[in-house]
């Protein structure tokens, strides 16, 4: 996975692509917290659960204007 992130590469995407590169860091940010100390695997564990979110919202919202 190439982890990067690029606002005008990620609006050119489809919902459900986005939603799946949303779980794709989801993995790579649980993956970082299992050799983390607490604290920091704590936060990846954190920005891990906003990337599901963000994939869930991105499922469920209507589709854009003019789509």
């Amino acid at each position: 996975m190439d982890h990067r992130f690029k606002a005008d590469e990620w609006q050119s995407l489809r919902p459900e692509q986005q939603a799946r590169r949303c779980r794709l860091m989801a993995e790579e940010a649980q993956e970082l917290a299992k050799g983390a100390p607490t604290s920091v695997a704590e936060a990846y564990l954190r920005i891990a659960g906003e990337w599901l979110t963000l994939a869930r919202e991105i499922e469920q919202a209507p589709g854009p204007k003019g789509r």
